[in-house]
């Protein structure tokens, strides 16, 4: 089992739990208070300017974490995009977080989940400096997640939703990564 796999299957649940728990209420359940199991995680909860992450010291984890939730938040947004018939109950299934914009009269427009690498990368308080250690580079770690996040889509769709086609909403992530993938640079 690779690096990537392992992180996903041992250990991303527990750190999503963990990030969760440590937003505060308003922020959490932000398009609805009173909606509970609808999570919401805004651009500024995922920044260098606040403490929700700091629990991730290895920076492999970091990594890890970073391309996990950028799948979590893919598919979720993918399903409600291209399969919104099926919405609901993906929603109920899996209870995915949705990536939103910072509460400046933007906050109820959603982020494109490859906006989520910048922001883990994002601080006020730095300047952003590309070259710097503390940057993280998604980009090298991204291909070994992608064989793990295709099995794990194609799976749930065949075990809990199987009116969509697991090879055809796969295709539909594929569309949306924010990485031109070295194979992809021929077609």
């Amino acid at each position: 089992m690779n690096s990537f796999a392992t992180y996903y299957n041992e250990r991303f649940r527990s750190d999503l739990e963990t990030f969760i728990s440590s937003i505060p209420e308003e922020s959490k359940h932000h398009h609805n208070r009173q909606d509970k199991e609808t999570f919401t995680i805004q651009y500024e909860r995922l920044s260098k300017d606040f403490i929700h992450l700091n629990f991730l010291t290895d920076h492999e984890c970091k990594i890890n974490f970073g391309i996990s939730l950028f799948f979590t938040e893919l598919v979720d947004e993918v399903c409600y995009s291209d399969f919104k018939e099926h919405y609901e109950r993906f929603r109920q299934l899996t209870l995915y977080p949705n990536f939103i914009r910072n509460c400046l009269s933007v906050c109820h427009y959603y982020f494109h989940p490859k906006e989520t690498f910048s922001a883990l990368n994002y601080s006020r308080k730095e300047p952003f400096d590309i070259s710097s250690l503390d940057q993280i580079n998604y980009f090298q770690a991204f291909p070994e997640a992608i064989p793990v996040m295709e099995r794990e889509a194609k799976e749930f769709f065949a075990k809990y939703l199987p009116e969509i086609s697991g090879e055809l909403f796969w295709q539909k992530c594929v569309e949306e990564f924010p990485f031109r993938l070295m194979n992809e640079s021929s077609n």
